[in-house]
């Protein structure tokens, strides 16, 4: 009996496969049953064999115990532990036959639930793997892609700035062009002014002159007569000399007038390219402080792995759960919005104004207030994202509002871009918001 008992075992050790060694199990009990009715007495049993079994029963629970089989094999444990007591009562009974049944039923059922166990936690090893992997590769992919786009976005920025050098190129060689014209017609204006004032103190000298003389020589008017007329025919072409030098003076007025304009509207037009020059300059440093702002926006965030602990199945849900807490966002129903966090959440606020940050932590009811002032502005979603992220489900969401719209064509469209970033996690079975980050950014032109 002791020979068939180990050779039982040695066998069970050698198979494999789990119903297979339920069958065997099964044989093997039907076989002893078989053999002992052979005896042709039931009562010859030997104790020590049936403690044998229960020795071995016992060892082969623990065995599968200690495989987590009570959790992972929950049936086919419990049938053991269950066969195992069965066989001991019988053998307090001392009922030979019965107890080595039992015992033998208790010894397979332990080997089933140890295998499905192992079997069990194998399969799970191989599915958080998996998702390793699958999360990794996803990772990869989202990082090719926006790597693409950033060399796409440079290479459209850098022949954008290629045009915009050749075009100031052509307008700076315009304005020396019409800025060296204004100074040469400036030169000569200046010179036509000086000549006639020159006439004019000319034409002044000799009539006061002339007077003079009259007044001087006035007791000799019969002497005089002639120089008088003379006097009088040169006062009145004096005074043609004079009228047609005013008159000039007037049409060079008139021209300085006309040229003057002509030049008020040359600088004004070349004002207008230097807006346009410092507009272009303001756009470039602009975008450089975007691109800043791009590459510090994850600099307050919580550390990412890139893996997670989730099944497909709970990120699923966890999506889900976004959607309606963006759903309420949408249709202003805040009551339901709130519902998705927790008591005690925390938010953190990041304000930039002017390139200057402005960073803290606000409390529930303070972002309650803040979201409620927020909700009845009109914000533009742009751009959204979902990921996991160990027990954590991550959404990223882009808002922005326009503050201050563009009245010219020389000027810049300014907004308000706001940045949310909500972590949910399960919670008692739901999906709850335990961490908000804000990145706020006033008054910055589209990027």
């Amino acid at each position: 009996m002791k020979q068939f008992c180990v050779l039982k075992e040695q066998t069970f050790r050698k198979i494999k496969h789990p119903t297979f060694c339920a069958y065997f199990g099964f044989a093997v009990i039907i076989s002893t049953l078989f053999l002992a009715a052979c005896g042709g007495k039931l009562g010859t049993i030997e104790s020590q064999d049936v403690e044998t079994q229960l020795i071995q029963a016992e060892q082969e629970i623990r065995t599968a115990r200690d495989a987590n089989a009570h959790s992972l094999a929950f049936e086919e444990f419990e049938k053991a532990e269950t066969y195992l007591e069965q066989a001991k009562d019988a053998f307090k009974e001392k009922n030979g036959i019965d107890a080595l049944k039992f015992a033998n039923k208790a010894i397979a059922h332990a080997k089933i639930a140890k295998r499905k166990a192992t079997q069990n936690t194998t399969n799970a090893e191989y599915n958080a793997k998996i998702l390793e992997k699958d999360a990794l590769i996803t990772e990869l992919k989202k990082d090719l892609s926006s790597n693409e786009r950033k060399h796409n976005e440079l290479e459209t920025e850098v022949q954008q700035l290629r045009d915009t050098e050749r075009t100031l190129q052509n307008n700076i060689a315009t304005l020396e062009k019409q800025n060296q014209e204004l100074v040469n017609s400036q030169g000569e204006l200046q010179q036509k002014i000086a000549e006639v004032n020159t006439s004019l103190t000319s034409i002044r000298t000799r009539a006061a002159r002339y007077e003079n003389e009259v007044k001087t020589y006035g007791n000799k008017v019969n002497e005089l007569t002639r120089k008088v007329n003379v006097a009088n025919t040169m006062m009145k072409s004096a005074n043609k000399q004079k009228r047609a030098a005013i008159a000039e003076a007037a049409s060079v007025k008139k021209q300085m007038r006309e040229q003057a304009k002509i030049f008020t509207d040359k600088l004004v037009a070349a004002n207008k390219k230097n807006i346009a020059t410092e507009h272009t300059e303001y756009l470039r440093k602009a975008a450089a402080e975007a691109r800043a702002f791009e590459k510090e926006l994850h600099s307050n965030e919580p550390k990412r792995t890139g893996r997670t602990s989730l099944s497909t199945q709970q990120i699923n849900a966890g999506k889900a759960s976004l959607n309606q807490w963006e759903s309420s966002w949408n249709s202003k129903n805040l009551d339901a919005h709130f519902a998705h966090y927790t008591p005690n959440i925390s938010t953190n606020k990041i304000v930039t104004i002017e390139s200057k940050e402005n960073q803290g932590t606000i409390n529930r009811g303070q972002m309650e207030t803040d979201l409620r002032e927020m909700n009845t502005q009109t914000w533009e979603k742009f751009d959204s994202t979902v990921e996991a992220e160990q027990e954590s489900v991550i959404g990223t969401y882009r808002y922005r509002r326009l503050v201050s719209a563009a009245e010219t064509e020389d000027d810049t469209a300014l907004y308000d871009i706001w940045f949310r970033e909500i972590w949910i996690h399960q919670v008692q079975g739901k999906w709850k918001a335990y961490r908000e980050i804000w990145q706020i950014y006033k008054n910055v032109p589209k990027f």
